[in-house]
């Protein structure tokens, strides 16, 4: 029983130790020069938006314009610093630096895509009419909500994995000591 509480509560200080991480994660992303990030995604935007018939022209690396509105991508639309704040959340103490890495860069990967999405819609909303607090906010908030529950998912998961492992340690100990009686 007491195993059990304490496991609960060194989970909850984990847990408390991670959210409190996200602040300074996303901290440290703003530190770096992003510009080149921002240069690529407006240009796959262009180019993505050109293909589906919108009338947007790039004016400048992080600067477009559709229908007479221009438009900067900053740090913040692409993304990047929502990835930095989900590092303290998806990081695995339990597995080592290169398994963590490629699930970083999985998660980068399928940010980044996400995210040509999520500002493609707010694009052909826009350009439709549809006002840019819905159009772009708003499908902002669905794609972090969805960010949300990956992580959370992905916590479930990993933690269910832990326990497993836990499980079979403890069940293996107990067959050794079994076994060690008997011989």
């Amino acid at each position: 029983m007491w195993r059990g509480a304490s496991r609960w509560l060194e989970e909850r200080k984990s847990l408390l130790f991670r959210v409190a991480l996200v602040p300074f994660f996303v901290a440290l992303c703003y530190l770096f020069d992003w510009r080149w990030l921002c240069s690529v995604t407006t240009t796959v935007l262009v180019e993505i938006s050109k293909a589906l018939g919108l009338p947007m022209h790039q004016i400048d690396r992080d600067m477009v314009e559709l229908g007479g509105i221009p438009i900067r991508f900053v740090v913040a639309c692409t993304m990047v610093d929502a990835f930095f704040g989900s590092i303290p959340l998806v990081w695995q103490t339990s597995v080592g630096l290169m398994r963590n890495g490629l699930k970083l860069l999985a998660l980068f990967t399928g940010m980044s895509l996400l995210n040509i999405v999520r500002l493609e819609a707010g694009f052909l909303g826009l350009n439709v009419g549809i006002p840019w607090w819905l159009a772009h906010e708003c499908v902002a908030g669905i794609v972090y909500f969805c960010l949300l529950v990956f992580i959370v998912q992905q916590q479930s998961s990993a933690r269910r994995a832990d326990i497993a492992l836990t499980q079979f340690h403890i069940v293996e100990n107990e067959m050794n000591s079994y076994c060690s009686i008997n011989f």
